[in-house]
């Protein structure tokens, strides 16, 4: 985006301190979200003692350092997870821009959701509509944008756009059904094998987001990735619980569907030319 390496650090640094303090925000969706409760009211406090929190101890991950993780009222403990969350936000939003450049923003909005959702579906089996169902629209909005910009704006300009984030509207209709699809015909025959529910209708439905927004090869290459994720660190988690073995009998598929989209978000082309590399022997 910029030669002069200061402003470019600059853009760094707001990228990573942005990227914090909207995940310092989404710690609040995640957590009021599925209780119900509004994320606008009332303000921030601690749920031990209902303590309003001044702006001065809700910085992100500085303040839970300062306070070494304990409310300033009660001195009752603050989790880590509240400064870990803010911190993937700072990194993954920083990450965004190093790959996108311009085009990052369109990227942390779907970075957010996937934040929101792998966390509520950790802590409650669930993803909320907002997440899925909002992802397969962000998907089209994006790709019907793009398609404004190649046809309404200079060469240079959408030339840019195209090498870093476009995806055409039939690409964009493809992925949702293919993603959608393939997601779904697993949780079907997975039931069937099981005779009990295989799979939420939720991360159909995410499955679906993730193929609008990066077309169809994107959702083939996440649902692999998301199961091979998804198996590693589900028998892990099993091998190290195995006193408790019956808590993970059900496992959440949406933060491995999330982790194979960051994948790919990040790695995508270099994947497919390792792939084809393979296959050539090249």
């Amino acid at each position: 985006m910029t030669h002069d390496p200061f402003m470019r650090g600059v853009f760094e640094a707001f990228a990573f301190a942005l990227g914090a303090c909207i995940a310092s925000f989404l710690n609040v969706v995640i957590w009021r979200v599925p209780r119900g409760e509004s994320v606008c009211a009332p303000p921030s406090h601690c749920p031990k003692c209902g303590s309003p929190i001044p702006w001065w101890c809700n910085l992100p991950i500085v303040s839970w350092i300062v306070l070494r993780g304990r409310c300033r009222s009660c001195r009752e403990g603050i989790s880590f997870r509240y400064p870990l969350v803010e911190f993937i936000g700072g990194v993954l939003f920083l990450a965004a821009f190093w790959r996108y450049g311009y085009f990052a923003p369109l990227a942390w909005v779907w970075i957010a959701l996937m934040i929101v959702g792998s966390f509520i579906d950790f802590d409650h089996m669930l993803l909320p509509d907002f997440v899925t169902v909002g992802g397969m629209i962000y998907g089209a909005i994006v790709s019907v944008a793009f398609w404004a910009v190649k046809a309404f704006t200079p060469y240079h300009f959408h030339n840019f756009a195209a090498q870093n984030f476009e995806i055409p509207v039939l690409h964009s209709i493809l992925g949702l059904l293919l993603g959608f699809g393939l997601l779904w015909l697993v949780m079907f025959f997975g039931t069937i094998a099981f005779k009990r529910e295989a799979m939420g209708l939720g991360d159909v439905f995410l499955m679906g987001a993730v193929g609008a927004i990066f077309g169809p090869v994107a959702g083939v290459a996440t649902l692999i990735l998301s199961a091979l994720y998804g198996s590693v660190i589900g028998t892990v988690m099993i091998a190290l619980n195995k006193t408790r073995l019956g808590k993970y009998t059900s496992i959440p598929f949406g933060p491995y569907i999330c982790l194979g989209c960051l994948t790919w978000m990040f790695y995508g082309p270099e994947m497919v030319d390792l792939y084809i590399g393979i296959l050539t022997g090249k």
